[in-house]
């Protein structure tokens, strides 16, 4: 139990009595805080004033947003002040600069991200690279696809739409094969990206999505995405293995194209997702680095935590993803020779191996025990 101001033997009684008055303040202007949001039906988080300011902007372009942010909007439920959590029009946006919405001519899902292009265009030029007809069709390309791109002169923004994804690693993985079908895509897109001469610089796994319109034919609701595109059921899905998605990288903020007539890219320290990359330990004081390598890190650091340290059974993984990670940029292995050995490493693996479940090294005795039974027949339907 955490010690109140008034039981601190280490303080005087002078900032004794100086902490509980703070205290009893700060508990008061919470109070307060609360009965102005209860009495603002139409309260939204600061970040999201954005979109609702612009929403009949974004309307006029041929996109609706969810009714949250319809500046008349009257918030269900306030009347009985019940749970916000019950009602779809309390869902919060994903982040400030992103939000869902829907494409008004076809009702196709999608994502709209607002970015400076004017100030900072290399996201926009690398994300319009990927989509071009040069590239669209390249099976190894596993960059998200661009929709279409909307610019306000009037706002002084442009907006990048995209479809609408889910995180890689929700539903959770169920199979190793599962596992080899994903990491042998990143990879193959990591090394799509390498092959034109541009470093991720970010490639984390917050910025990998999967594909999954196949997994989930009723679609699901853009933030409870456990949750019906109606909000009130659970969402219908089936498994990776009964229906293999397609997974893509995001997020071309940091993204760099590197002139390979210039001989070995050096560039400034960005910090991205990922905060233990070992060349960036001493930043902003660091030297200039080699991006491609550190992509290798980031693609490594990202197998090892959410694959090897968090299931059983990744042994045959470990070694190429300390190669991977090597404390020495240099020593890292390009992202061709990762490719080539992740495909002999993976391609050894038995048929009993591939369809085996994987069993998290935090799972309890019973998930161990019957959780193939359980996912099998919450897929069906029966639970």
């Amino acid at each position: 139990m955490a010690l109140s101001p008034s039981s601190n033997p280490g303080l005087t009684a002078r900032e004794r009595e100086r902490d509980i008055q703070f205290d009893l303040q700060l508990r008061e202007e919470v109070r307060e805080a609360g009965k102005q949001i209860l009495a603002d039906p139409g309260h939204r988080w600061s970040s999201e004033r954005y979109w609702t300011e612009n929403q009949k902007t974004i309307e006029a372009a041929g996109y609706m947003l969810r009714p949250r942010y319809h500046a008349d909007r009257k918030f269900s439920g306030t009347r009985w002040k019940l749970p916000r959590g019950w009602f779809e029009d309390w869902q919060k946006s994903l982040a400030p600069t992103v939000i869902d919405a829907t494409r008004i001519v076809d009702g196709k899902q999608v994502i709209l991200k607002v970015i400076d292009d004017k100030r900072l265009p290399e996201e926009l030029d690398i994300t319009k690279l990927f989509s071009s007809e040069q590239y669209r069709q390249n099976l190894k390309n596993h960059c998200i696809p661009l929709v279409e791109t909307k610019r306000f002169e009037e706002l002084s923004m442009a907006l990048l739409v995209l479809p609408r994804m889910r995180p890689y690693d929700n539903p959770r993985f169920r199979t190793f094969g599962e596992v080899v079908a994903f990491a042998s895509q990143i990879i193959e897109g990591i090394e799509f990206m390498h092959g034109l001469h541009i470093a991720h610089r970010d490639c984390t796994g917050q910025n990998i999505v999967v594909d999954s319109s196949g997994m989930y034919p009723n679609s699901f609701h853009p933030v409870k995405i456990n949750r019906s595109k109606n909000f009130h059921w659970f969402a219908k899905s089936y498994t990776r293995t009964q229906r293999p998605p397609r997974y893509y990288l995001i997020d071309f903020g940091l993204s760099r194209y590197y002139d390979p007539a210039r001989g070995t890219p050096l560039d400034t320290a960005v910090l991205g997702g990922d905060k233990s990359v070992p060349e960036f330990r001493n930043s902003p004081r660091c030297p200039p680095h080699n991006p491609f390598p550190t992509d290798i890190y980031y693609l490594g650091n990202m197998l090892r935590e959410d694959f090897i340290e968090k299931y059983h059974g990744f042994e045959w993984l470990e070694a190429l993803v300390a190669d991977m990670c090597h404390e020495d940029p240099s020593m890292r292995p390009p992202i061709g020779v990762v490719a080539s050995r992740f495909a002999e490493v993976g391609g050894a693996l038995t048929t009993w191996k591939l369809r085996s479940r994987l069993v998290g090294r935090k799972d309890s005795l019973f998930w161990v025990r019957f959780g193939g039974f359980v996912m099998c027949t919450a897929q069906q339907g029966i639970f």
